[in-house]
């Protein structure tokens, strides 16, 4: 897929999900957006960090709705483009950065802060893997 088609489908993607937070759109930006590098991705990191604490601090939770969490889950039932149909319809990325895009996604509606440590967790692993480090995956 060319970086033009993906680049417009992130922007169809963002587009249509309205009901994600500036912070996410942000996030997402940093991870798969068209100016995405390394350095972004390690911005994110820390951003995604500095938001843990932050929510942590005010003692947030995420807005859970009861549902099917297997065949239907309402945490993705939200947007309108699902975040699996974009990773798989844009071409794919490595793992990891799907995997934190997906976390990013849903925090607000399933797992909360644990699903954004999930993200950060991930990009490491990815930056891990991109430097070398056979154990990326640790």
């Amino acid at each position: 897929m060319s970086n033009l088609r993906r680049d417009l489908m992130f922007q169809v993607f963002l587009h249509v999900n309205r009901e994600l937070t500036d912070f996410q759109r942000a996030m997402l930006k940093k991870i798969v957006g068209p100016d995405a590098t390394p350095e972004t991705i390690r911005d994110a990191v820390v951003r995604i960090g500095q938001q843990i604490k932050l929510l942590s601090d005010a003692g947030w939770k995420p807005n859970r709705e009861p549902g099917d969490q297997v065949l239907k889950p309402n945490h993705y039932d939200r947007l309108p483009m699902e975040p699996t149909y974009f990773l798989v319809e844009s071409g794919g990325y490595h793992w990891c950065i799907e995997n934190a895009f997906k976390y990013l996604c849903r925090f607000p509606w399933k797992n909360g802060i644990e699903d954004l440590g999930k993200s950060s967790r991930n990009l490491l692993m990815y930056q891990a893997y991109v430097a070398g480090d056979p154990s990326w995956s640790r």
